[in-house]
């Protein structure tokens, strides 16, 4: 019934709410963001350090640049600040083989420079810089500087991780939260379970009814979705008009009935399309972690199955990997 609380949403049959997914550390505060500030010089170190630490960012350091990649793939910044001269090999160099490498050509790198050099400024640009700190540093100017970077950061990480039309999270996004919510419910010892959604006879919606109208549809499942499921949920968009949602901390057979009381509600929905007002359904498979499979892979398979069959058996329900028998 519309404005009902979805089954489960409070607990399953009055046993409370399901176990929520967190880690180990989930009490303490965590960092923003990883920085790694490489100067040969111990004492501009410990000033950068100074300046930057306490501001929700995980400070790591390195004063030999000749160990640079071992220590970049031990922290994995987000952020590198580099020093422009240093012996062995200096801050530019370092960068232009960052900006060659797949795996760390998006890094940020802010440099320190030397004063009132503009032919340098000039060159790191170049070469792939996105900012740079002359000396003496001013601890303002580099904290509003990392800040300021670290922010384009978060949002072009958000826009390559979200699918544009629903808002929600695009399919690679969405895997690695499954694996994650993976190792959780292994680590605690609770169920995970996995379904895949397909709206039904999409195709003709956008044939009949339009292409507008198609993308409301999505739009309106997306919201559904995301209002009937809670946050620490993986709800997706795996790719045109399939969805993903991960509920950890529940079995297979109260994700059937959260999954039915979102399809109810959405067939309660009427849509305007280029001819006639209408409605719409979807299909979902349902498995779960490790019950259905040994790892998410063969879970998202089973799931896949699962919506193979409630297709078969009419659209427009919901079934579980275990009606199979």
């Amino acid at each position: 019934m519309p404005g009902q609380a979805p089954p489960g949403a409070h607990g399953e049959d009055g046993e409370g709410e399901r176990p929520v997914a967190h880690d180990e550390d989930d009490e303490r505060e965590r960092p923003v963001a990883r920085v790694l500030i490489v100067d040969d010089d111990p004492l501009a170190l410990d000033a950068m350090r100074a300046i930057l630490e306490h501001r929700e960012l995980e400070i790591s350091t390195l004063a030999d640049p000749l160990c640079f990649w071992e220590k970049l793939g031990e922290v994995v910044p987000e952020l590198l600040v580099l020093d422009v001269n240093m012996p062995g090999v200096n801050g530019p160099e370092l960068c232009r083989v960052i900006r060659s490498n797949v795996r760390w050509s998006g890094l940020a790198v802010i440099f320190v420079t030397p004063p009132g050099d503009p032919a340098m400024i000039e060159e790191l640009y170049r070469i792939g810089a996105d900012d740079y700190v002359a000396k003496p540093i001013v601890g303002t100017e580099l904290l509003t500087r990392v800040s300021n970077r670290l922010n384009r950061v978060r949002l072009y990480r958000a826009r390559a991780e979200t699918d544009s039309l629903t808002g929600l999270p695009n399919r690679a996004k969405a895997n690695d939260d499954l694996l994650r919510l993976a190792t959780l419910a292994e680590r605690f010892s609770q169920p995970l379970s996995i379904a895949m959604l397909d709206l039904d006879r999409f195709k003709g919606i956008n044939d009949t009814q339009g292409h507008a109208a198609g993308d409301s549809v999505l739009r309106a499942l997306g919201e559904r979705l995301r209002s009937d499921f809670r946050g620490n949920d993986i709800v997706g968009r795996w790719g045109g008009e399939e969805f993903i949602v991960g509920m950890y901390g529940m079995a297979r057979e109260d994700a059937v009935r959260r999954l039915t009381y979102t399809l109810g509600r959405l067939r309660e929905e009427r849509f305007t399309g280029s001819r006639e007002a209408f409605q719409a359904s979807f299909s979902a498979g349902v498995a779960e972690y490790p019950l259905d499979g040994s790892d998410i892979a063969e879970v998202l398979a089973a799931a896949d199955r699962s919506l193979y069959d409630a297709k078969a058996a009419g659209r427009a329900r919901v079934q579980s990997i275990g009606d199979r028998g």
